[in-house]
Formats: structure tokens, sequence, C-alpha cells
């Protein structure tokens, strides 16, 4: 990870979401959130009040689309911190994370590595276009895609493991399916780590992942 600087153990980039029971659906849920630069420890020990109140900062920014790159990197550095303790606090905090995660979540903006930000010059960007990830803990199946209003253009589809424990999600993408469904075949080791590098979808420290012959994998911080 070095260069990429995101928790402990994220290798994707931060994804900010709103997420509903169906990609038609999304109403405000949580973020990931990365480790992008340390901030001072707040005043309070009251972390779930700080986590009340970086929650407002995030989906007012999923909602709207205005807010300040800083203001949101801030606040996802401040639910970081508080989701930490939170964690230190209450061991089992990563069960509530597992209850909320299954369902279909609106990719809204990213904030992505260090390294991406000092190439870009940007901090946050709002994504453009309609992007969906689906978790099925049950199943234990994850999808992503990009869709124009309800058509899906193109999803990927493979199997996940969550652990509640530390809240990794751990997953591996093994199908693509084009225009609808209309067209699809399955993808060998590391197919679509690379294209979701390509189209930025996915990270690119997932290419290396997969030519190391690991699964690229990301910590949830909270889910609401």
């Amino acid at each position: 990870m070095s260069s990429a600087a995101i928790l402990a153990v994220l290798l994707t980039p931060a994804l900010g979401f709103r997420a509903g029971r169906a990609p038609t659906a999304a109403p405000h849920r949580a973020a990931l959130a990365p480790r992008l630069a340390p901030r001072p420890a707040a005043a309070t020990t009251d972390y779930a009040e700080r986590i009340d109140a970086d929650r407002v900062v995030l989906r007012r920014a999923a909602e709207t689309k205005q807010e300040e790159s800083d203001t949101v990197v801030d606040a996802l550095l401040g639910l970081e911190q508080a989701c930490k303790e939170r964690q230190r606090a209450d061991a089992t905090s990563g069960d509530a994370v597992a209850a909320s995660l299954t369902g279909a979540w609106r990719l809204v903006f990213t904030t992505g590595t260090v390294t991406r930000q000092k190439k870009t010059g940007a901090r946050v960007n709002y994504f453009p276009v309609k992007a969906v990830q689906t978790f099925d803990l049950e199943a234990s199946r994850i999808t992503n895609g990009v869709f124009l209003g309800d058509w899906a253009a193109v999803r990927f589809f493979g199997p996940m493991e969550f652990d509640a424990g530390n809240r990794k999600l751990t997953f591996d993408f093994t199908r693509i399916e084009l225009f609808g469904g209309a067209l699809g075949f399955d993808l060998g080791q590391g197919g679509a780590a690379e294209i979701g590098a390509a189209t930025g979808l996915g990270s690119e420290n997932n290419v290396k992942l997969a030519e190391s012959g690991k699964k690229p994998f990301f910590n949830w911080i909270d889910c609401d």
C-alpha cells in the first residue's frame, strides 16, 4: 500500500455512497473513510456525537454534491477516527456494519489516494455517472455497475467475504455483463482489476494484488 495510505488495509479508493435496496433507490447511508492525513484528536471523548456530526456533513455532500473538498475530507477523517474509538470501546460494532451492509449502494464521490490527489490536484471528485455496488452477505455476492438511468451499461459480478470483526470485505469479480446483460463473459484472473483501474471503478492497487495472486479488499469504517 505505502503510497496508497488508505486505512490500515484499505486498497480501493475511498467511496462516498448513497444506498437503497435496489439500484433505482438511493436514500442516504454512509461512507468509506480514508486515511489521507492525520488529524488531531478532538477535545471531546464523545465519539458517538462526533460520528453523528460527520455523518451530517457526508450525507449533505451526497445529496447536494456542493460541499467543499476540504470539508468532505475532514469529515471522512473525523469519521474514521471516531469509529476507531467506537471499535475500541465496543468490539461488536462491526456487527452493526454487517447488519446494514446488504443492499445497493450508489457511488457519489471519491477521494482516491494521496498519490492520485497529487496527480489530479483534487481531493474530492463527485462521480458524474450512476455507479452502483450491491452487497449480499447471505449469498456472499458482490456486483459493481454503471447505469444509464435504470439500464445497466456494464456490470461486474463475483464472490465476496465479510469479516465483521475487523470490518474487512474481500472480493473478486469473475464475470462481466454489457448492454443490460445482452452480452457477458467470464473474466480471467486480474481481468476485472485491469478494467476497473482503467475506468476509475477500481483501484490501481487491485492490479498489483491480482498479479501477486491476492484478492482486493477494503475495510468499512461506518455503514449508516
